[in-house]
């Protein structure tokens, strides 16, 4: 049987053994002798005894209620006796011992807290990265992502500011950091905040001092601080605005970028995946692309946010690490879209068209009419690359692309009528693009008087996209007369006719060709009063059309075309 006594400890109560309580007194005079002639000797004393509590309370239980020797032992152990935390230069062992146990405790679990000391706000982003142990820059920058992005940030962050307590005593900011809660490491948490706490206290009495000699100077020196606060002050708003500015404009592009690596969207009627397919072809390595454009263009837009983030936060403090690092993770993706870009357009450097004449019986009116050799499907992608409202058959495999043909009459050189068709298409050199121009399909059938053409040529997906094109040259001798069928007037394209009719409106009519183009032989009064009122200016450097149609102008260099559907731009060959 032992004596027991009841004791308190920190403001709880143990019921302990008289031999174990010697102890425990031993232990805390001794701490106390150690700290004596410490600054914040008390609140040391104080803390280290609440440590005390807590490790001693975790030994109770409703089984056992009294406290022996080995557990004050024990609990001793935990904290480190005054001998142990001595100068380091009388036992260098210990203190290698003593980080040791350090480096021990660190991979311990950690509590979450709110950090008071480096709080913006609440804390919480600063507590947060406590825990993981990084910055808390990142922790702010997630929650502004998610605020803008998803409306979220701020309904989280005061939900996280109400559950997550604050690290108040020295034991719960050490618990915090995940640092060893020892006589140690509280003795030197104490004194660095009392270091703080005075050196706080010497910034405002010199600040005290230096508003005193302000007023001292007499007005003009209050004038001059007061103009300077008010500009810097300025200065400061501007900044954070400026800040916020960065921020949501990086946010709203890199959400473009994620949808642009990710698939999602459109460009000009296809997929991002098709549209890159069908532009760089299927050997095309969009993987290393993707990568490429990640970092060429999420780099800058990354860390954009990031310095709009400082301004906005007011944080000064710079990682050369993280500039070095992203400075070199940008110029990868620059070198990876640099060569993978120089590749494609290499394959567009070169182009060729191949002539072919087509044979034609004699007759003296050409009846022209576009055969229908591709009715649109529904599933078909509507792919409008530059105006030409290009179809893609998805339904066979691999893809086949069909376009539409340019229908072009002119003044034969004699009195024969020719007719060929012009396939161009660009590659890497002019025997490559004359590879990929031969394999573009498209007929023309003469039957008897009437010259059938087909409204669509088209090519496999596996040669790849590459500015294919198609045109029908008509060259009729004078005097001749030709009929163009209605249905040819999204096929004919700068056409000259002496009436100055647009090649919409030319179809169904009968022509007759002159030293000066065609003349209408079938206009109505409403047609030919429609193109009077019209202005058609002509010289020998252009040819300029505008009527209720819009605005056409064409060039030796370019045709360009502006209308309700838009603005269509091509350029010639040369």
């Amino acid at each position: 049987m032992n004596k027991t006594v009841n004791i308190n400890l920190a403001g709880l109560v143990f019921n302990i053994e008289e031999t174990a309580y010697q102890v425990l007194k031993d232990y805390l005079s001794a701490i106390k002798s150690h700290f004596a002639n410490e600054e914040g000797c008390e609140e040391i004393v104080a803390d280290i005894e609440a440590r005390l509590a807590e490790l001693l309370k975790a030994k109770t239980n409703d089984s056992k209620q009294v406290l022996v020797e080995a557990d004050i032992n024990e609990a001793i152990n935990t904290m480190g006796k005054p001998e142990d935390f001595a100068d380091d230069t009388e036992d260098g062992n210990k203190s290698f011992a003593h980080e040791q146990k350090n480096n021990q405790y660190k991979n311990k679990t950690r509590r979450v807290f709110r950090d008071g000391d480096s709080k913006v706000l609440g804390g919480v982003c600063s507590g947060i990265a406590n825990y993981f142990d990084t910055d808390p820059l990142w922790i702010r920058l997630l929650l502004v992502v998610l605020f803008f992005g998803f409306g979220s940030g701020f309904l989280l962050y005061i939900i996280l500011w109400i559950i997550i307590p604050e690290a108040k005593t020295t034991a719960e900011k050490l618990e915090m950091r995940g640092d060893p809660i020892d006589i140690n490491t509280i003795s030197q948490t104490i004194k660095e905040e009392a270091e703080q706490f005075k050196n706080r206290v010497q910034d405002f009495g010199s600040g005290v001092k230096k508003e005193y000699h302000n007023r001292s100077n007499g007005v003009g020196s209050k004038i001059a601080h007061l103009i300077y606060t008010i500009f810097y002050g300025i200065i400061n708003v501007l900044a954070k605005i400026v800040g916020v500015f960065f921020v949501l404009f990086g946010i709203c592009l890199f959400a473009a970028l994620l949808c642009l690596i990710f698939g999602i969207g459109t460009i000009d009627g296809l997929s991002v995946h098709n549209f890159f397919a069908a532009i760089g072809g299927e050997t095309f390595s969009f993987a290393f692309f993707k990568l490429g454009l990640a970092l060429c263009v999420g780099i800058p837009l990354c860390m954009l946010v990031y310095k709009g983030m400082k301004l906005v936060l007011g944080i000064k403090v710079k990682y050369r690490w993280l500039n070095l690092s992203a400075g070199i993770l940008w110029f990868v993706g620059l070198t990876i879209c640099l060569y993978l870009g120089l590749n494609l357009l290499n394959d567009y450097s070169a182009e060729t068209q191949l002539k072919e004449q087509v044979k034609m019986n004699t007759m003296d009116t050409l009846f022209v009419k576009a055969n229908n050799n591709y009715p649109a499907l529904i599933t078909d992608i509507d792919f409008d690359w530059n105006g030409d409202g290009w179809l893609i058959n998805t339904t066979q495999n691999p893809p086949i692309w069909w376009g539409k043909p340019q229908v072009k009459i002119i003044t034969s050189e004699n009195d024969s009528l020719s007719v060929f068709i012009l396939k161009s298409s660009q590659g890497v050199d002019k025997p490559n693009a004359a590879q990929r121009a031969k394999k573009v399909n498209y007929q023309l059938e003469q039957k008897g008087p009437t010259l059938l053409i087909d409204n669509y040529f088209s090519f496999n997906s596996a040669d790849k996209f590459r500015n294919q094109e198609v045109e029908v040259l008509i060259k009729l001798p004078k005097n001749k007369i030709i009929y163009l069928d209605d249905n040819l007037k999204r096929l004919l394209y700068d056409v000259e006719n002496t009436n100055g009719i647009t090649d919409s409106e030319m179809g169904a009519k009968y022509w007759k060709m002159t030293e000066n183009g065609l003349t209408c032989l079938s206009c109505t009064k409403e047609d030919l009063m429609n193109a009077k009122n019209e202005i058609d200016v002509k010289d020998s450097n252009a040819h300029v059309k505008i009527d209720k149609h819009g605005i056409e102008v064409n060039s030796k260099e370019a045709h360009v075309k502006i209308s309700s559907e838009g603005i269509n731009i091509e350029e010639k060959k040369k």
